[in-house]
């Protein structure tokens, strides 16, 4: 067994953590940000404003007290309507995306058929992520 060493990549723990970056000004979109990872991202992301899309807003605005600059929006990646009335709503506000984290899934669900031909697993871990980044595009190519 070969010991660990460790590498030398220019992020020390400060940056890691988030600290010294300011993103003031900047808008992120997080998909699932109200829980695990999600929301250790949405707590990283300092200084900039914050839209966290969420299957269930009305649980997820209490992971939240805490932190200024969070936008919570109703998002359920495995309905395509709704992606797309959710994406239409989000370009209405003219705003432009700077940080876009997909990070919403799940893992090892039952079978769940949406639709005809849709599974649940397989809508909301990739084709509503695909779905709602090419909607947003106009938003994300706006902020560069």
């Amino acid at each position: 067994m070969t010991a660990q060493q460790a590498i030398d990549s220019g992020f020390g723990g400060a940056q890691r953590r988030g600290r010294g970056s300011d993103l003031t000004g900047r808008l992120a979109v997080v998909t699932g940000g109200n829980s695990g990872l999600g929301l250790e991202t949405t707590r990283a992301l300092r200084g900039a404003t914050v839209v966290v899309a969420v299957r269930r807003p009305e649980v997820a605005v209490e992971a939240f007290d805490a932190l200024d600059r969070v936008e919570v929006r109703r998002l359920n990646l495995g309905d395509q309507a709704g992606v797309h009335a959710s994406s239409d709503e989000f370009l209405a506000t003219g705003r432009g995306i700077g940080i876009r984290i997909n990070n919403a899934g799940g893992m090892a669900l039952p079978e769940t058929r949406l639709g005809p031909g849709g599974e649940a697993q397989s809508a909301t871990n990739h084709l509503g992520h695909y779905t709602l980044t090419n909607r947003l595009w106009p938003a994300l190519a706006a902020d560069r």
